[in-house]
């Protein structure tokens, strides 16, 4: 029997299908329908700007039972070579693509997305591209790497690695809340988004900085960045600002804390391995290369 592919609107069956596959990919946050809805079919990035100019969902289905899905459209904006928002600069993202791997669905889904590209004349074609992750899940847009039936099906269609990030998590507890640290935060208003810069200071010089992202879950967070000016590099004012935050959010009744970074940083590897983050494994973008 082969499987049946709706376009659909109607997003609840959805949400009940990803909360029962969720298994071990650590950036699928708990969220209620209302939030999970608004992020997977009406986000908005950081600044507040609308993501997609169009986003479509087909579900695969056998027996009236979803078995995979995949979400693609046209952003609004894609970055330039410096890294800034630009708005001529045409492509397309697949946003989301899960199945179960024991049915044959993925080239089909990802077929769906190929002639939309094609139809919209798209030639710049990307697959979990991460700034455009959903927002109830940290804005964490790539693929982790448990789910390799997922990488081999966007290979077939010459989608290959653009970048790979290691995914961490730490849970924050009462013992955190009396962390000795030696450094001070100051900390700017958070904006709608809940994204929240930061100075890191020490002898009342500033020495770094970074952004952290409420979530809006309420008791969850994510460390966005951080750095150390290169003069002050070595001396230990990054461990101990990731102290002096953990008490600051553990204080807020914050219970998590995430972050990514660069499979190749491995000195932030080495910085969040030694302040107690958990490694959860790879994430990777894709793309074709024109």
């Amino acid at each position: 029997m082969n499987a049946e592919y709706r376009r659909i609107s109607d997003y609840y069956p959805l949400y009940v299908y990803c909360k029962r596959i969720k298994g071990a990919v650590p950036y699928w946050l708990d969220a209620d329908y209302a939030l999970w809805k608004t992020s997977f079919a009406a986000d908005t990035d950081y600044d507040g700007d609308r993501m997609f100019r169009e986003l479509i969902t087909y579900t695969a289905e056998f027996d009236g039972k979803i078995v995979g899905f995949i979400q693609f459209g046209i952003p609004w904006f894609l970055y330039d070579g410096s890294g800034k928002k630009s708005d001529v600069i045409k492509g397309g993202i697949i946003r989301n693509l899960y199945f179960d791997p024991e049915y044959d669905i993925g080239n089909e889904l990802i077929r769906l997305a190929q002639t939309y590209f094609e139809e919209n004349c798209i030639q710049r074609k990307f697959a979990f591209f991460h700034a455009f992750g959903m927002t109830c899940n940290a804005g964490h847009g790539k693929l982790h790497c448990s789910l390799s039936h997922i990488e081999q099906a966007l290979a077939e269609f010459g989608y290959g690695k653009e970048h790979e990030n290691v995914y961490y998590k730490r849970l924050l507890g009462e013992a955190d809340r009396c962390a000795e640290c030696g450094v001070t935060i100051a900390y700017q208003p958070a904006n709608p988004k809940g994204l929240c810069g930061f100075s890191i200071s020490a002898q009342g010089e500033k020495v770094g900085a970074g952004a952290l992202v409420y979530l809006p879950q309420g008791d969850m967070c994510y460390l966005k960045w951080i750095y150390i000016e290169r003069p002050e590099q070595g001396k230990g004012y990054a461990s101990a600002a990731l102290r002096r935050i953990f008490a600051d959010l553990a204080e807020k009744g914050i219970c998590r804390i995430d972050t990514d970074t660069a499979e190749k940083n491995h000195i932030a590897q080495r910085l969040y391995r030694k302040t107690g983050f958990e490694d959860m494994g790879r994430t990777r973008s894709y793309w074709v290369q024109a």
